[in-house]
């Protein structure tokens, strides 16, 4: 064989491994790898109980592959409204993906009240007094727990552990 058909044959061979490469490359990362997409992300850190509007977010583009699985996705640029009043659950660095499950639905004075109902709001305040030992003010804080919603089950159970305490430091 001569020295041009030695060359030829070899970048042949050099062409189909090549190809072979190229082929098991694609079947180990599909098509969506390479897929891009726009998500909502936060234009600024945005804290815990921010109630979300249009000029918080802002749209990225990436590889679908790197997209959150319950992020909100844009398909037309009215999907940015999706976000409005919404309510952060968590605090939202800059840049990071909005998802569904940091986002709940909420209003600007769910915002402002963030301890929630009021049994709720004394229960919590009873659970720190009970562990720094204050049991006559935790008493006080679930007695207003069952007071407010007497379906408290937490309060309850407080105010009899705290019943069973005293009571056993009284003998």
């Amino acid at each position: 064989m001569s020295k041009k058909g030695a060359v030829i044959s070899a970048v042949l061979i050099l062409l189909a491994a090549a190809f072979r490469a190229g082929m098991a490359y694609r079947e180990r990362f599909p098509s969506q790898a390479y897929e891009l997409t726009q998500v909502l992300v936060a234009r600024a850190d945005l804290p815990a109980r921010t109630v979300l509007n249009e000029d918080l977010v802002e749209t990225m583009q990436l590889p679908r592959y790197y997209m959150q699985q319950d992020a909100y996705e844009l398909r037309s640029m009215s999907d940015i409204k999706l976000v409005n009043n919404l309510v952060t659950l968590v605090r939202i660095p800059k840049g990071n993906q909005l998802t569904r499950s940091v986002l709940g639905a909420g209003s600007a004075k769910a915002a402002a009240d963030p301890g929630g109902p009021p049994s709720q709001r004394h229960y919590l305040e009873g659970v720190k007094y009970f562990q720094n030992a204050s049991y006559e003010e935790a008493r006080k804080e679930w007695k207003l727990a069952l007071k407010s919603d007497p379906s408290n089950t937490e309060a309850a159970a407080g105010l009899k552990r705290i019943e069973q305490i005293l009571s056993g430091s009284k003998k």
